[in-house]
């Protein structure tokens, strides 16, 4: 049973804890949105990883981004200066007297923030992980603990006792940094087609000898290639591009590829996502940046369930293989039969098509 407050008639400081991951923060994007619509004047924080407040940062609904760095305050009990950040932020978080916090992390760590803080009311899923909806005043259950709907759709459900309205369309608003647009202002809008190959999990990675396929197919359409991935993703990019380079030496062609893998920031690849003509992904944050950007995706899925982790409002963009062990969502296997099965055939039929479309929309 959801319990409803009176918000206070002062302007209410609401606190947001979603702290990672960068596909988990574009989800939360509407909570946001729903919340400022439900009650205007509130002052709305966001505790998050320093890596994604490009993400929030300049958002119209939001006051202030609140920096929890968890990697460098988990040495807090054995470093000084870790020490010393981590008391300074649970300080912070009750000095804010927040009267709302809605833990939309749903971990033991996030359940013990949302409490330090204080707050009368204090929302989070009733199957919350870790023991964090003990930390709760107000428990949100969802049927069958929410396994049946996305991640945006369970995110705004969180918002209920604020009297938010879930069943309105989806808001993301996702700001533009000035610095990223203008790092990918060489690239057009709708001037190129995105192809990012990587995912934080093993088993999510389509194969890159099939990336390099349906880069090469969209070279011969004559489309524009831009490879986007993370410092650490910038192998399979390479790897793809030298398939392609080894191409062009005996073929010509491949002139249209540019790899810009390990060279963006998350401000400049949000830029680049909302330039695409067209975003080739697996299941991972950049996937949903492009979603909640409005941009047009092919998403490839493998060991998890688009029912639970879909891009939201794309979900005829999904192509998977099935297979009986789905979804495992394990982050290691010694098959990979989902991904291996799934052939570049359909993908590169589906890229086509969704292509194909667009000019055909753009001639009308």
């Amino acid at each position: 049973m959801v319990l409803f407050i009176r918000v206070p008639a002062m302007p209410p400081r609401i606190l947001i804890i979603k702290p990672s991951a960068l596909g988990d923060v574009a989800t939360t994007l509407p909570l946001l949105c729903d919340v400022r619509a439900a009650i205007p004047g509130a002052q709305i924080d966001w505790l998050i990883h320093p890596a994604y407040v490009p993400v929030i940062q300049g958002h119209d609904a939001l006051h202030e981004a609140i920096v929890f760095d968890r990697k460098n305050l988990g040495a807090w009990w054995y470093r000084p200066s870790a020490t010393r950040r981590f008391t300074g932020l649970l300080r912070t978080l009750r000095d804010r007297r927040y009267d709302i916090v809605i833990d939309a992390q749903g971990l033991f760590r996030s359940g013990f923030l949302t409490r330090v803080t204080g707050a009368k009311m204090r929302i989070g899923l009733a199957h919350a992980r870790e023991g964090a909806a003990l930390t709760y005043t107000h428990k949100i259950r969802l049927p069958g603990k929410g396994k049946t709907m996305l991640a945006v759709e369970r995110m705004r459900a969180l918002g209920a006792p604020l009297g938010t309205d879930s069943k309105s369309s989806a808001q993301f608003r996702l700001p533009l940094q000035a610095a990223g647009v203008q790092t990918a202002g060489g690239l057009a809008p709708d001037s190129f087609v995105a192809v990012i190959p990587g995912a934080r999990w093993n088993t999510k990675r389509w194969p890159i000898g099939r990336y390099a396929q349906v880069v090469e197919d969209l070279l011969d359409a004559g489309q524009n290639v831009v490879l986007i991935g993370a410092p650490g993703e910038k192998p399979l990019c390479d790897a793809i591009a030298t398939q392609i380079e080894n191409r062009k030496s005996k073929m010509g062609g491949g002139e249209h590829l540019l790899n810009l893998a390990g060279q963006t920031d998350i401000a400049t690849m949000i830029a680049l996502l909302a330039r695409a003509r067209l975003v080739v992904a697996n299941d991972s944050g950049p996937l949903h940046i492009a979603a909640a950007l409005g941009t047009r995706v092919v998403a490839l899925y493998g060991p998890t369930s688009p029912r639970f982790v879909g891009p939201y409002g794309q979900m005829d963009a999904v192509l998977r293989h099935d297979v009986p062990c789905h979804p495992c969502r394990l982050r290691e296997c010694d098959h990979h039969s989902c991904m291996n099965g799934l052939a570049v055939e359909l993908v590169w039929q589906r890229v086509a098509a969704k292509l194909d479309k667009q000019t055909r929309r753009q001639g009308d």
